[in-house]
């Protein structure tokens, strides 16, 4: 019975012999992984939709004796512009509430759309010029420009342009402390909401918004008084995103020593910061100021200048945004604050508001900069120095601006009876050519 075990043990015992040794001269590779490739897709980018806000809103009616009332007064003028593409809704030229236009191209720039809004506005209580970039909507972002106290007075406009219902939650950041606010839209549905009640009289306060999915416009409105005399109105959307490095071109002293300018800064972050601000004007009129900001506080600064314009740049280690207050004297006062202005590099086309408009150039580098700027008679090549800015009166509904290096540029309005700055961002969806990396 044992012997049929013993003969399968040599058997296997041989076979395993043999193939150790045919084995030996036989050697195996490692399958190695491919390569990651990236192929390049073509797509249909999404229809570039912006929104203007519309008119400016009134609180407490004309007089300010009709508590709790508000409404939207007068006519907002609309300007746009059209590059090549199917237009999916086109606006009036002026009109009685927010409305939303809507391009679709496969290119994806300002050549494709772009808008302004603007008002000039005469009323006991609320009298100047507010003009503002039509931007697109977006999902999340900050307005630092908020005004409280005696004497003014800030309203948020916030509007839903799409077809399912938003909440949108608004963040209140004072000196000091915080608090919050959950606002529902229904499809297309837009409001204004006075702000007295959020940010307890707060000199200077800022408002994160961040929506439940869908991108919405919120711009922030803000109205100043002197006793019974209206001293200024404006209408500003969201500022730039938190940088080391901010420029803000076409800051002019315009209210002759009546009144100050002031730089308002604010740090998002969890440690306090310092910033380095540069005013560079022309000559030797310049001057550089170093101001602390506290963690999640603002710091403010009214820098002592010339008459004259400046190019102004706030540079720290920290991330930090800012806002310059800059008030006007004309036949009426007025005030607008300047934002800092996107780095373009590149095309940018830039819609001009019916007001004498003046279009601010700026070069930040240390090398010159050539900007080519075309206007309705034709073309210029414009040399801007480094660290330095200049201003050119343009005429016509629209401009644009080109040049291998990277410039900032804010559009200046004047009237006798009022003041805006417009800064000019970028039109883009994701889409046209992209790259995808396939592993």
């Amino acid at each position: 019975m044992k012997l049929p075990g013993r003969i399968l043990g040599v058997v296997l015992t041989l076979a395993g012999l043999a193939g150790a040794w045919f084995l030996q001269g036989v050697s195996f590779e490692v399958a190695q992984s491919p390569k990651p490739e990236s192929i390049s897709v073509s797509t249909t980018a999404k229809p570039i939709q912006l929104y203007c806000q519309g008119p400016l809103a009134e609180l407490g009616g004309k007089d300010g004796t009709d508590l709790g009332s508000m409404a939207l007064v007068g006519k907002a003028d609309v300007r746009y512009r059209l590059g090549a593409g199917s237009l999916v809704s086109e606006p009036e030229s002026r009109v009685t509430e927010g409305v939303a236009i809507a391009m679709a191209s496969r290119e994806q720039t300002t050549a494709t759309l772009a808008a302004v809004q603007s008002q000039l506005i005469q009323r006991p209580r609320m009298a100047g010029l507010a003009a503002t970039n039509c931007g697109q909507p977006q999902a999340e972002g900050w307005l630092l420009n908020g005004m409280a106290g005696s004497g003014f007075e800030s309203i948020l406009h916030v509007a839903n342009p799409n077809p399912v219902e938003v909440q949108i939650e608004l963040v209140f950041h004072l000196a000091t402390s915080s608090n919050s606010q959950l606002v529902t839209l229904a499809p297309f549905e837009s409001q204004q909401l006075s702000l007295a009640s959020f940010v307890e009289a707060e000199p200077s306060f800022a408002i994160h918004f961040q929506s439940s999915g869908q991108k919405v416009s919120v711009a922030l409105q803000n109205r100043s008084s002197a006793g019974l005399s209206a001293t200024g109105v404006e209408l500003k959307g969201p500022t730039a995103k938190a940088s080391t490095s901010l420029a803000i071109p076409g800051f002019e002293i315009l209210a002759d020593g009546l009144a100050k300018p002031s730089l308002r800064i604010f740090n998002p972050g969890p440690a306090a910061a310092s910033a380095l601000v540069t005013f560079l004007g022309s000559g030797t009129n310049s001057d550089v100021v170093e101001i602390e900001v506290p963690a999640t506080g603002f710091a403010e600064a009214s820098p002592e200048l010339q008459v004259g314009d400046y190019l102004v740049l706030v540079e720290s280690d920290a991330e930090l945004m800012a806002e310059l207050y800059n008030p006007f004297v004309g036949k009426n006062f007025d005030f607008g604050w300047l934002t800092p202005a996107e780095a373009f590099t590149g095309e940018l086309t830039v819609v001009v508001a019916s007001f004498a408009a003046k279009i601010a150039i700026a070069n930040p580098s240390t090398a010159e900069l050539t900007v080519v700027l075309t206007l309705d008679a034709g073309s210029q090549a414009i040399r801007v120095p480094a660290r330095s800015q200049l201003q050119v009166p343009v005429t016509g509904k629209s401009l644009s601006l080109e040049s291998q290096g990277e410039y900032f540029v804010n559009l200046i309005l004047t009237d006798p009876k009022g003041y805006a700055v417009i800064t000019p961002r970028e039109n883009q969806n994701l889409g046209s050519n992209i790259q995808v990396l396939v592993r």
